[in-house]
């Protein structure tokens, strides 16, 4: 019997756009974004390190600063970050507070300081789900198991209660492989139809 839906966040309760902080990054350095782009994602494991826990808001700013030759203070580079990369996907909070009504909802997304403090102001809800399991937090990223038996652990359930939404489906297949049932997340329509697969309307 299914009793909890746990959702991802990134591309599927608000889409994210790096390339807007990547932009405004360029444009301070002085140098393309295709090279800051590469300098972030290629030639380093920096976010990984920090979506995992490892450094700090204050240690990823000075690296992050270092990398690609900005000097700006602390806070006006954590807004370049983090502040208009989010956006609302169309249905899915309406789709969630129908489902809430009938099963827990709970919250895994691999994350880091910085976007937290705006991802709940994007979408302020997710600090009312019954549950949150945030990577940064726990120093574990999804594919990783440990991160979603922390969310099975939080919510005091077994695998096949619940049921999992991700936009990447290697995390999709993860949480199949512990006992989930898992669907990978395009728009809010499709997952009604996943859902319904199962029962749940």
């Amino acid at each position: 019997m299914i009793k909890a839906i746990i959702f991802d966040f990134g591309n599927v309760i608000c889409r994210f756009n790096n390339e807007i902080y990547l932009k405004k990054i360029a444009k301070l350095s002085g140098k393309k974004m295709e090279e800051i782009k590469k300098i972030v994602f290629e030639n380093s494991n920096i976010l990984k390190i920090f979506e995992s826990g490892q450094i700090s808001g204050q240690d990823f700013y000075q690296e992050l600063s270092k990398m690609c030759d900005i000097n700006v203070p602390y806070q006006e580079l954590k807004t370049i970050y983090s502040k208009d990369k989010f956006s609302r996907i169309q249905g899915t909070k309406e789709l969630i507070e129908k489902l809430r009504k009938n099963y827990k909802v709970s919250l895994l997304s691999n994350t880091s300081e910085w976007d937290w403090d705006y991802m709940i102001k994007v979408a302020p809800e997710i600090l009312t789900f019954d549950t949150i399991t945030k990577s940064y937090e726990i120093g574990a990223m999804k594919p990783s198991e440990m991160i979603f038996k922390d969310a099975l652990k939080k919510l005091n359930l077994k695998p096949e209660e619940c049921i999992y939404a991700d936009d990447i489906l290697e995390y999709v297949e993860m949480a199949k492989k512990i006992g989930m049932k898992a669907f990978q997340f395009t728009d809010a329509e499709k997952f009604k139809l996943d859902l319904k697969t199962l029962g749940i309307k």
